[in-house]
């Protein structure tokens, strides 16, 4: 209130009150001025005040007619209107009603209001604004001598119970009250008036309360008596704004204890009993409990022991039938930075009533938006705690509204005060206050309030360390009942006399006060342990008894269909990103930038015979390598996308689990923007850098690996953001994902010169077969050779070729050499090791000569046993092997004839020849075909110890098993037995790594991986919490 505006207050007192001024009119002028000023400034205005008066004095005496009169009343009313305007446009509506009933006071003191003061009062009310029903409430309450003389229906009354029961529900019973109290509420300006009426001793907020003299009673105060039961402000406002039988709420935790994994128990025997209508606080220091206890009560952590109930409901049990009934602000912002506030609000309207179309949507949110005194910052983009765009208490109240929009019956705050100033803190609490105000019950955990915050609570829970509850009760009787405890001198002083302030500060100086040891110097030991509190708590206290209801709670939410939350967490999704211009700028440069830079440095160009530098695809020796950087190019742009999202939306998705919407509906919205960003990106990869390298009639093969890849890798990101908390911890693990997907893909190292321990001369080891990159490496590298445009006219030629020839020059004189080995040392029985190696080729040549096919021309095979091998068995072998010869060769010629017609006939063409050799430099690479066909390994073939393995020239390799999947073939063999079909490679290849992305996806879905971290974690937390408990016992 600035000078200006007290002058004109103090100045229309005088002009009220100058027909006759005693010294009670002064002292309730003294009253208004000691509202509102310091002690110190009350005497300079009371002499402003004298001196109207005297000025007023002065005038009267030279009145000698009527019409001297009528002009000092126009002169007068003149006055009053100027300064009604200053007061218009200074003082609220509570700060208007005071007023004039301190004008109605200074007029009614000597018991008699004169005409003149009649009409200046009813003007007066008149230009400020206050209602003819206002303005007859205060002068009947200010006149009123007797309960007789009140009009039950506005008042409330509190006395020892002998009074008529015409109050109904506004009935407060203190039985050692001698007399009555009567409050009176304004209802448009929710402003109370109290009057005491008897001879007992009571005081206001620690001021005496005059009998028949009328108080303002503001928020947090309390009527105290020396034998009365203190009369609290919060049980007079419930009773005006709800009767017992409207209250259709009740909340109860019986007996609620919580012991985490580790061991340690955080909340011990805690019980509450709540009726709608109340704002709950919870307190306490670091380490209490405080916010498990709101986790517990809101339903989001079950409790080791002890039941919650909600109209008798059990909340864990009957979680279908509370749905939409519980609400949860959490500490932290739940907003979507990129988002302005209205869609903010609008999203979750969307998702929160299924019903409801986009018109009805944007109508509550507009309301909400007006409600919560945001309409005009609708259109501002919320951005983060560090980008601020609108202010911290804005930014609160939106995080409320967010629930506020699905009306829950029970809210839970944690810390909504945190980081705010004083007056957006005293903001919050009042939009959390008008809630408990109107039915709702709101749970608030608070960390050193103010005074005023403090005030506005109706029952104040507070734990100590270990989660003992020490006190449960009003909370300005709080500090009198721990001063009381300890005893000290100003035990019944709960409010500062002077300014009525309550240090909630002290509660807590009070609670860890410390041990001074023989120097003076505070120990880390406290005086008063908190088990010691929470015993005097259990002897002190009693938890009040409610009755509990049984009425079925109304949720006006209706969560909408999968299909459509799908459709509507998408959209908001997308919003979001469209509107992050880093993200867009990034992620969609990545590919082509990444595309550019590796497609650039791999392009090799060679020295024709003109000496000059040319490039031809042929040529080029880094194809391999092109095709290999982009699969892991592929994984590390899908890994990079999808790492953070879980993890920015972790506090969304704790808030919307209120809201029971499906999680399932939220994965795929997630995976399927992905999924499309990823195809993007891809597109934008092959396009750029196969048209860099000249890699033709390749761009949807390669692009439907890297894709395919990539997608594995998003869901394999949105795992790892599922399970860890951090976004640098899930940075620091892309590459520990990647680097195995390089060494083991098959490339940088040969399978088959892996660690014997973890190799198979037979197939590719298990541990290659689970990484994504082996897969679309091979994918690629089979398709490039086996279905360029030049090799697909010839590779069935070559295939029969490549094989039959292998099988004349290596595998058959291989088995010769085996035959010969079993002949020269069948009878040395002396040496174990040549015993071992002639048993192992006999094994070796009946398993080859049953693969054969021709098995039924050496009908000597079953001789092939230590026992009946002989000379006769030997020759047989040698015979059949060198008709395999023949066979061998005759296949192999007859292929290169068919191959060699091909070749003729595209000769005879005009420049068939040129056509055939350009073709040739453009579609094959030299490269290519020598990783392919492993021909640059010295070792051909190589002997197990059950039979042959061909080293070489795995791309023309044929499925041996046809019966069933047959997955485990050589690397680089162009086809697989899947149920008895030889499918292609390439579509074999890009299947298994879809499949191994569903399974991701299942693995996402029930958060695998996050509760393996979590129970690891949890492990070790309960052997260190176990350490510590024997070191103290030690100690």
């Amino acid at each position: 209130m600035n000078e200006e505006l007290l002058r004109a207050i103090v100045k229309l007192f005088a002009i009220v009150a100058k027909e006759r001024i005693t010294d009670d009119e002064r002292s309730n002028v003294r009253d208004f001025l000691a509202i509102h000023l310091s002690h110190d400034s009350v005497p300079i205005y009371m002499a402003i005040f004298d001196r109207h008066i005297e000025t007023a004095n002065a005038e009267a005496v030279d009145i000698d007619h009527d019409d001297d009169e009528t002009i000092e009343y126009v002169d007068d009313w003149a006055n009053i209107m100027q300064l009604c305007k200053l007061i218009n446009e200074g003082l609220t509506k509570q700060q208007k009603l005071v007023l004039l009933l301190k004008l109605f006071e200074l007029m009614l003191q000597d018991g008699l209001l004169s005409e003149r003061q009649s009409n200046l009062i009813y003007y007066i009310g008149e230009v400020i604004k206050v209602t003819q029903t206002e303005i007859n409430l205060i002068t009947q309450f200010l006149a009123a001598q007797d309960a007789e003389d009140i009009d039950k229906d506005s008042y409330l009354l509190v006395d020892e119970g002998s009074v008529p029961h015409e109050f109904k529900s506004k009935h407060i019973i203190r039985p050692k009250i001698t007399g009555s109290i009567f409050v009176l509420r304004i209802p448009y300006a929710d402003t109370y008036f109290v009057k005491y009426l008897g001879i007992s001793a009571l005081t206001l907020n620690g001021l005496n309360l005059r009998s028949r003299k009328t108080y303002v009673f503001p928020t947090g105060s309390t009527i105290r008596g020396s034998k009365m039961k203190p009369v609290f402000y919060s049980e007079v406002v419930s009773k005006f704004l709800f009767s017992g039988e409207d209250t259709q709420l009740s909340f109860v935790a019986k007996n609620i204890s919580h012991q985490f994994s580790t061991g340690y128990k955080a909340l011990n025997n805690i019980n509450i009993s709540e009726e709608g209508g109340k704002l709950v606080g919870l307190m306490g220091a670091s380490g209490s409990g405080k916010s498990t206890l709101l986790s517990v009560l809101n339903g989001s952590t079950q409790p080791t022991e002890g039941t919650i109930t909600i109209n008798g409901l059990d909340i864990y049990e009957k979680k279908d039938w509370l749905q939409g009934i519980i609400g949860f602000v959490p500490q932290d912002d739940f907003l979507i930075e990129e988002l302005t506030v209205y869609e903010n609000l609008f999203y979750a309207a969307q998702l929160t009533f299924g019903q409801h179309t986009k018109e009805q949507s944007d109508d509550l949110v507009l309301r909400t938006l007006k409600s919560l005194g945001l309409f005009e910052t609708k259109d501002l983009r919320v951005g983060s705690v560090l980008d601020k765009t609108i202010s911290g208490g804005q930014r609160k109240r939106l995080n409320i509204g967010l629930e506020l929009l699905r009306k829950p019956t029970i809210l839970f705050v944690d810390e909504p005060t945190s980081g705010l100033s004083s007056r957006d803190s005293v903001n919050i609490m009042d939009l959390l206050k008008e809630l408990a105000l109107n039915g709702k019950m709101v749970f608030v955990v608070i960390h050193q309030p103010s005074s005023d915050i403090f005030k506005m609570f109706d029952t104040m829970i507070i734990l100590d360390v270990g989660g003992f509850p020490v006190y449960y009760g009003n909370p300005e009787q709080a500090l009198v009942y721990f001063k009381r405890l300890v005893n000290m001198v100003n035990k019944d002083e709960g409010a500062c006399i002077e300014c009525g302030n309550v240090n909630s500060e002290q509660i807590f100086n009070i609670l860890e006060a410390k041990v001074v040891d023989e120097y003076g110097r505070l120990t880390d030991r406290r005086k008063v342990p908190a088990k010691k509190w929470h015993e005097y708590f259990i002897k002190n206290i009693d938890i009040p008894k409610i009755n509990e209801r049984s009425d079925k709670l109304r949720s006006v939410q209706q969560i909408p269909a999968k299909l459509k939350q799908i459709a509507i967490f998408a959209m908001r999704d997308v919003q979001s990103k469209l509107k992050n211009q880093q993200y867009m700028l990034i992620t969609f440069l990545e590919a082509p930038i990444l595309a550019f830079f590796l497609a650039y440095l791999v392009k090799y160009y060679t020295i024709s015979e003109d000496l000059e530098r040319v490039y031809v695809f042929s040529k080029n020796v880094n194809i391999p390598v092109y095709f290999f950087m982009a699969i892991i190019v592929a994984l590390f742009m899908g890994l990079t996308l999808s790492a953070e999202e879980l993890i920015k939306d972790r506090k969304i998705l704790k808030r919307e689990s209120f809201l029971n919407l499906s999680r399932m509906s939220y994965l795929v919205s997630k995976m399927a923007i992905l999924l499309m960003i990823s195809a993007v990106q891809t597109i934008c990869f092959v396009l750029l850098a196969n048209w860099i390298l000249e890699i033709h009639n390749m761009y949807f093969t390669t692009w439907l690996v890297l894709f395919s890849v990539s997608v594995f890798a998003n869901i394999l990101g949105l795992i790892i953001s599922s399970a860890f908390n951090s976004a640098v911890t899930v940075y620091i693990l892309i590459p520990v994902l990647i680097i195995p997907q390089l060494i083991l893909s098959g490339v940088i190292i040969n399978f088959d010169q892996f660690n014997y321990r973890v190799s198979s001369d037979k197939h590719i080891p298990m541990m290659g077969d689970i990484m994504a990159s082996r897969w679309g490496y091979e994918a690629l590298a089979v398709d490039q050779f086996v279905n360029n445009d030049y090799e697909k006219h010839f590779y069935a030629f070559d295939r029969e070729y490549q094989l039959n020839t292998f099988q004349r020059q290596f595998y058959v004189p291989e088995l010769d050499n085996q035959l010969a080995y079993v002949r020269n040392n069948i009878h040395n029985d002396s040496n174990k090791l040549v015993i071992t190696s002639v048993d192992r080729s006999l094994l070796i040549l009946r398993n080859e000569v049953e693969k054969i096919g021709m098995a039924d021309r050496f009908p000597e095979r079953v001789r092939l046993t230590r026992t009946y091998f002989d000379s006769a068995t030997h020759d047989a072998g040698k015979e059949f092997f060198s008709a395999l010869r023949v066979v061998y060769r005759n296949r192999a010629n007859t292929a290169w004839t068919k191959k060699r017609v091909l070749l003729d006939e595209w000769g005879a063409r005009p420049n068939g020849n040129e056509e055939m050799s350009a073709l040739r430099a453009a579609h094959t690479n030299e490269r290519m075909t020598e990783f392919v066909e492993n021909s640059m390994s010295k070792i051909r073939i190589q002997v197990l110890d059950d039979g042959l393995s061909r080293i070489i020239l795995p791309i023309y390799s044929k499925p041996n098993n046809t019966s069933w999947i047959n997955l485990q073939s050589k690397f680089y063999a162009p086809e697989k037995a899947i149920f008895g079909q030889v499918i292609s490679t390439y579509w074999v290849n890009v299947t298994v790594i879809w499949f191994m992305t569903i399974f991701a996806a299942f693995l996402l879905y029930f958060d695998v991986l996050k509760k393996v971290v979590d129970s690891i974690g949890n492990f070790r937390e309960y052997r260190m919490y176990k350490r510590k408990g024997k070191e103290e016992v030690k100690d």
